[in-house]
């Protein structure tokens, strides 16, 4: 690892503000671990790698706080960690060109000036592309390091840059030469605004209502008397034209004899059959369904089961084509003005109602789909899927949460043929060329040089197909490519399979699915063996798109608040895979909580400079041999508190993990040791407390430095400044994750209820609306025994006189500890918490005493569960007991 930074920056060596100040430090500290190397895997590191690729972000505007939840939230947090463990970590940044994304916002930002792409050509269109790659590119990069994620850049990707290109083409060939590409005519999703194809994932849904109309298609011959009309409902009538078909169900017993027969097509008196089909739905309309296999695709593979011809009515503008007969001309929605009055001249609109449904659309745009036949290239997924649907069923992928599995093999085992052809101009060329003597198909091998002649007919008169690639064809090679492949490089080799794949749930079909399915195709191996598929930041709740235009930068968000609280604002309390909405409240508690972490950290410095005998021959990473019985339960919390967050980080459960660390700093080290350590440092124990407080600060930085890197860093380099440590890390970033130690069980139950009965009468204090400086007297009754001892810390912590004994006031029960406290407060206010506090108490005894009754736990559970239970239980009763005993007392 080369170091080329001889120290840390001044400026986070120097920052003492009342409160942390981000702006201060982060781009000092964020320069210094870039340069220095620390974000790249050192090669001669033996230990199995931790490699994970950044889901690399559209290279179509700023990036966006989905982006800094994914980047920053949870992918940076699996990094530090993974790198503190000492594994040899890669996380692989890149951006992706993003296609038809792209095209679309560029076409936006030329139309506000009045251009086409068409007017522009395609040569300058294209011009105009990588101007807008060469702009946005460094800015999501700069967006990425103020985000602090660890990226290592000595590594970067481009989709479309030339080792790119080379890769795309080298998989295009490869799967065509084994089969699993071919070109047909078959029914695509088309977009009249964006003029290309997308695939089934880039269809949306919206729901609306529109006319749905009953037409009656006459019988072609002479029918027996009684025959019910053949009466079909559409809600696109301009497409019967098209028709070449009525099917219906083959169950259907109202239309069973009518099997086989023919009808007329309204409007161009086209004679076609009724055919049965499977496919129909007998409970729409009549249960007559026209067929129109040119702009339907279930009337297509309907029409494709039957033999049946295909007629396209509507071009890839809109327009009603002359195969459109009496409708040839205008545009699809005056088509459909023109078919509704020709049928309702001619007597075969039957009725018209309103009929609410849902409406395809393009994602990207919102506009509403065409479905056309169109000559396309397709990847045959029934070949790729079957070996990706193994991967996750047997265990070698797994994907959390856990129920996005089932979402997945559901999907995977109902997938269509890929179409990848799109009909835009900014992508990856197909590599593919066509003769216009012969009509061969010529398709170079994979590193030859593009074809100037036939390689049937030898004829010079070819041209290469005008199309580009589906994005997600090239995005789908990102876990190799990235590292060299087609060629056999040493990253490829180290790297590939990698760790851990992060993302969004919303593509977890888009990307993901087709990674795996890539990965085996072209390495034979899972390209990682963990996917998890975080939950989508919403406004409203619409999730944030480039697209949509409802982008909210956390550019704005980190000048005000900072990155560390960015990201521990965004996945705080969130639940695995759960969506999130990031409000003011977030943040403002992620500020407050950094500002308590800084304020600790000025008090713990304040007494190493007053202490520094006490880092004579000791550094504040080295564990203090202790004898005080506070400084000794800090110690076994802290080993709790990395216990804890080593074991919900490796579980995936990463908010739980902040609410843990949150909670252990806030309120064990702030609210409790803080406090009594200030009496200690006073006395002969001062060394000891010193000691202490360094370490478990050092400890508690580590822990907390995946979510909060700037803060973290800032706090261990002015306090290694100090106090010294052992390790010759020169960062937090590449220092040792902490191992948990053997833990006093029985002191920590001790200390439980100490902090039990210091927070009910901070509670009972608060409630009264008393001042905080002023003294009150307390007495403590009841299961006193594990707080006789510390009387005197319950009441430094309190501002209190406490003695033992049953006292006057309102009493407060918790673990069996009946507290009372002197202090004005309205009868009424007294009863109704009392009541509220029988109810708690009676609720909590009932679950225990459930609990124990259960058949076979006591026999069954081990032994300290049980023996813990029982003791929860007695301490219940008591609980119970003493309440009622004040509640009887109370009403005399």
């Amino acid at each position: 690892m080369a170091m080329t930074i001889e120290r840390p920056p001044q400026s986070a060596l120097d920052l003492a503000e009342k409160n942390f100040r981000p702006a201060a430090v982060e781009a000092d500290l964020y320069g210094w671990w870039e340069e220095s190397g620390f974000f790249t895997p050192d090669p001669t590191n033996p230990r199995k790698p931790f490699a994970m690729m950044l889901p690399l972000p559209n290279i179509s505007g700023d990036l966006h706080l989905g982006h800094a939840m994914g980047f920053g939230g949870y992918e940076d947090l699996m990094a530090r960690y993974h790198r503190m463990q000492g594994e040899p970590t890669l996380y692989m940044p890149g951006t992706d060109h993003a296609g038809i994304i792209a095209q679309v916002v560029v076409e936006n930002e030329l139309a506000k000036e009045g251009i086409t792409r068409q007017q522009l050509g395609r040569e300058k269109f294209l011009e105009e592309m990588w101007r807008w790659m060469d702009h946005y590119r460094p800015r999501i990069e700069r967006q990425l390091r103020m985000l602090g994620c660890s990226l290592d850049w000595s590594r970067p990707n481009f989709t479309m840059e030339p080792s790119k290109q080379r890769a795309v083409r080298a998989h295009f060939i490869r799967l065509y030469k084994k089969g699993h590409l071919y070109r047909a005519d078959r029914i695509v999703h088309w977009c009249l605004r964006d003029q290309t194809t997308y695939s089934d994932l880039e269809v949306k849904h919206i729901t609306r209502t529109d006319t749905l109309y009953y037409v009656r298609y006459p019988w072609a011959d002479p029918m027996p008397q009684g025959t019910p009309n053949v009466i079909v409902a559409t809600t696109r009538p301009e497409t019967i034209v098209a028709d070449v078909a009525v099917a219906v169900h083959p169950d259907d017993e109202r239309w069973r004899p009518s099997v086989g027969k023919d009808v007329l097509v309204p409007g161009v008196e086209r004679r076609v059959k009724i055919i049965a089909d499977e496919a129909v739905d007998p409970s729409f309309g009549t249960g007559a369904l026209k067929i129109t296999p040119g702009h339907d695709q279930t009337d297509f593979e309907i029409g494709q089961r039957h033999g049946l011809p295909v007629l396209s009515v509507i071009d890839k503008r809109g327009m009603m084509t002359p195969a459109a007969g009496p409708l040839a001309g205008p545009d699809r929605e005056a088509g459909r003005k023109m078919m509704v009055e020709k049928l309702r001249a001619a007597g075969l609109l039957v009725k018209e109602e309103p009929v609410t449904h849902a409406v395809a659309v393009h994602d990207r745009c919102g506009t509403v789909d065409e479905p056309l036949v169109l000559k396309q290239w397709w990847v045959r997924m029934d070949r790729l899927a079957p070996p990706a649907i193994a991967a996750v069923r047997d265990g070698r992928i797994t994907i959390h949460p856990k129920y996005q599995e089932k979402v997945y093999f559901n999907w995977m085992e109902n997938i269509r043929d890929w179409p990848v052809s799109r009909q835009i101009w900014w992508g990856h060329s197909i590599p593919v060329w066509y003769c216009r003597d012969c009509d061969s198909v010529i398709v170079p091998d994979e590193d030859a040089p593009d074809p100037t002649r036939c390689t049937r007919c030898r004829s010079d008169d070819i041209y290469q197909d005008p199309d580009v690639l589906d994005t997600w064809f090239s995005s789908g090679l990102w876990p190799f490519s990235t590292l060299g492949w087609p060629d056999e490089t040493p990253d490829l080799k180290r790297y590939y399979p990698g760790s851990v794949l992060e993302t969004g749930y919303d593509i977890l079909f888009f990307w993901v699915a087709r990674m795996i399915m890539l990965g085996l195709e072209h390495m034979g191996e899972i390209p990682f063996d963990t996917v998890y598929l975080h939950g989508l930041v919403r406004v409203g709740t619409v999730k944030m798109s480039k697209s949509l235009g409802n982008v909210v930068s956390p550019v704005d968000f980190i000048e005000e608040y900072g990155a560390d609280a960015l990201r521990y604002a965004l996945v705080h309390g969130i639940a695995m895979g759960a969506d999130s909405q990031l409000n003011q409240n977030k943040l403002d508690h992620a500020r407050n909580f950094g500002n308590k972490l800084w304020n600790i950290s000025r008090f713990v410095l304040k007494q190493v400079d007053e202490h520094p005998e006490a880092f004579e021959g000791h550094s504040a990473d080295q564990r203090p041999d202790v004898k005080d019985e506070a400084a000794s339960w800090i110690l076994s919390r802290t080993d709790a508190a990395i216990a804890e967050a080593t074991r919900l980080i490796d579980g995936y459960l990463f908010g739980e993990y902040l609410v843990a660390l949150e909670s252990f700093i806030w309120g064990e080290l702030a609210d409790i040791y803080v406090e009594l350590a200030k009496a200690s440092l006073r006395g002969a124990e001062a060394v000891e407390t010193v000691r202490t407080l360094a370490y478990v600060l050092d400890r508690t930085l580590r822990l907390l430095h995946p979510s909060m890197p700037f803060i973290t860093e800032t706090i261990a380099l002015q306090l290694w400044k100090r106090a010294g440590k052992s390790e010759t890390a020169p960062s937090l970033i590449v220092s040792r994750w902490p191992e948990a130690g053997r833990r006093d069980l029985g002191l920590e139950e001790r200390f439980g209820a100490f902090i039990d009965v210091v927070r009910a009468i901070r509670n009972t204090r608060q409630d009264a609306g008393l001042d905080p400086s002023a003294r009150v007297k307390v007495s403590l009754a009841g299961e006193t025994a594990a707080v006789r001892d510390l009387l005197k810390q319950i009441g430094e912590l309190t501002h209190s006189e406490v003695t033992l004994g049953t006292g006057e006031g309102a009493a407060t029960v918790v673990r069996a500890i009946e507290i009372r406290l002197v202090a004005e407060r309205a009868e009424a206010e007294e009863r109704a918490k009392l009541e509220r506090q029988l109810e708690e108490a009676g609720q909590m005894l009932k679950r225990s005493q459930e609990l124990m009754a259960k058949p076979g736990f006591a026999d069954k559970a081990p032994k300290e569960i049980v023996d813990k239970e029982k003791a929860k239980l007695k301490e219940r009763e008591e609980r119970l007991k003493l309440l009622e005993a004040e509640s009887k007392k109370r009403r005399g």
